[in-house]
């Protein structure tokens, strides 16, 4: 509705008049409600009169006698939690943990406290007593008002009794509702920093520190499917198999393409992952076995193209297929950093006394003693043998493969592998894990939860990302959460209502919304007490 000035009669009389547009046969038309008065003697104060009537009438207009009729009681973040929300309902995790807690008579929201967690994880990553006053203060997560600190703690408890059946409840959801793809599954480990008293997890691990070793087991698209925390002294070759056992016990997958990375297998564990039906691709050391240096490294023929920084070339033995892969910009790399250490190695040898405490340090380093050699009296002396060696080693890496070359050629072999490269870059850069360490719980069922919450985190962020690919939008689920953050709720009294307003979404925002179909929160709502 809207005023209007008319002229009536033979003469020029003005007049304020409310009037509604209808549309009647396709032509628009205009309706009076009411008239105000003429413009001459129009009293301001009446239409105030009138709009604060009619204001009892409606939820979302109050007329103002003053600015101190308004009042903002608080500002809090809502874009990303509105996002979160509507990922955490796609996937059914609000039906997969009540599933589990019938007939337990917990006095207070578990999966509320369950939910702010593992949002906290992906917008902010603090700790169980910073989340509690996140959820509390910076967030609009009205369902967590009434929980308590230690409500966080006891629903890591149900988190973890029952993980393993939720693993495999939130499986079936990713297999119907985002045609999960196990066709290749990816493996890897990593080690956490851990701090407490008592855990059986936290064991000294090859770094010389205090750690516990994550396993991880990821679809084709990168989606967390299995995950578990073991010592951290467990050496990652010892927990494939179990691993592989365990994803064909729960989820009765068929034949499929095991990818790990180097270090990760022997000879022995090769055969069991074929005796369970898996194929695999792995990388493998250039010193691992004698055929990789004698024949496969020696291989002759033109390497073949995959990408700009990426050829390669095979050599079948006894029926299994090695890649040869070259990546001239890595080629480039390796050659830098090697005269770049041979030039500082000349200057720190030059002159040195072959008994001192320098070039004691200098021949147990790492990298460093590789290039070196030491002559009978002790005098150290650069390896231009083992120069040369590398040289002929720079950007290149091995990949070994029982895969029928009818079912992946030697560049979709490298191309797959490639991508665990880049899933693992990725799962570690998401801001879910980037903060998962150091973790200071003192019971190993808490650190075990801690981490299954950093994995649904992480599952959420990848459901996003794998929606962006969909739709061709380039962004990261921390870019978009970081877009996002800036809408904020504002609850806000005018007179005696009570509204909550959401701040005017960017054009980021809006091609996130777009990516993930998901309808804008409302921009203005009504509550009645709170």
């Amino acid at each position: 509705m809207r005023t209007k000035k008319v002229k009536t009669g033979g003469k020029t009389y003005e007049y304020y008049q409310i009037v509604k547009n209808t549309y009647k046969n396709g032509q628009s038309r205009q309706k009076v409600i009411c008239t105000l008065g003429s413009v001459d003697d129009y009293d301001p104060e009446f239409a105030d009169e009138l709009a604060d009537t009619l204001s009892e009438f409606t939820g979302k207009v109050t007329v103002l006698s003053s600015m101190d009729d308004c009042h903002h009681i608080w500002s809090k973040e809502y874009g990303s939690v509105y996002v979160l929300e509507k990922l955490w309902e796609e996937l059914k995790l609000t039906d997969i943990l009540s599933t589990y807690l019938q007939g337990r008579d917990f006095e207070f929201e578990v999966i509320s406290a369950i939910k702010a967690m593992v949002f906290n994880r992906c917008i902010a990553a603090e700790s169980k007593r910073s989340t509690f006053d996140w959820m509390n203060k910076d967030v609009h997560l009205p369902a967590t008002e009434d929980l308590e600190l230690h409500h966080l703690y006891r629903s890591l408890d149900f988190l973890i009794e029952n993980k393993e059946k939720i693993e495999n409840k939130i499986y079936d959801n990713l297999k119907n509702l985002f045609n999960l793809d196990v066709t290749v599954v990816f493996y890897d480990c990593s080690l956490i920093d851990m701090y407490g008293e008592t855990p059986e997890l936290i064991q000294y691990s090859r770094k010389g520190k205090p750690q516990a070793l994550l396993s991880f087991v990821l679809s084709r698209d990168g989606l967390p499917i299995s995950h578990n925390l073991l010592p951290g002294n467990t050496m990652d070759i010892n927990t494939v198999i179990d691993a592989m056992q365990d994803l064909k016990k729960r989820y009765s997958i068929g034949k499929c393409i095991f990818v790990g990375d180097r270090g990760m297998v022997s000879r022995e564990k090769l055969d069991a992952l074929e005796d369970m039906n898996f194929d695999f691709i792995v990388g493998v050391k250039s010193n691992q076995w004698k055929e990789v240096k004698e024949e496969v490294l020696t291989t002759r023929g033109r390497y073949s193209k995959v990408s700009d920084n990426l050829k390669v070339k095979q050599k079948e033995i006894d029926g299994y297929r090695y890649i040869i892969c070259y990546n001239p910009d890595q080629a480039e790399r390796d050659r830098k950093i090697r005269e770049s250490v041979i030039e500082s190695l000349e200057e720190e040898i030059e002159g040195l006394d072959p008994d001192s405490k320098k070039a004691a340090e200098l021949y147990g380093h790492k990298y460093k003693r590789r290039f070196l050699r030491k002559l009978k009296d002790g005098t150290l002396k650069i390896d231009r043998m083992q120069i040369r060696k590398d040289e002929k080693l720079d950007g290149k890496y091995i990949l070994y493969t029982s895969t029928d070359e009818d079912e992946l050629d030697k560049e979709e072999i490298a191309s797959t592998y490639k991508k665990l490269s880049n899933i693992e870059r990725s799962f570690r850069s998401l801001k879910s894990l980037q903060q998962m360490e150091p973790v200071y719980h003192h019971a190993d069922r808490r650190i075990e939860a801690h981490v299954f919450i950093c994995i649904l985190a992480h599952l959420l962020e990848r459901l996003m990302e794998k929606k962006f690919t969909k739709e061709n939008l380039d962004m990261t689920a921390a870019k978009a959460f970081e877009h996002l953050s800036r809408m904020k709720l504002t609850k806000t009294e005018l007179r005696d209502k009570k509204f909550l307003i959401r701040t005017d979404t960017t054009d980021e925002m809006n091609k996130v919304f777009k990516a993930l179909h998901y309808q804008h929160p409302k921009r203005v709502q009504h509550i009645t007490e709170g």
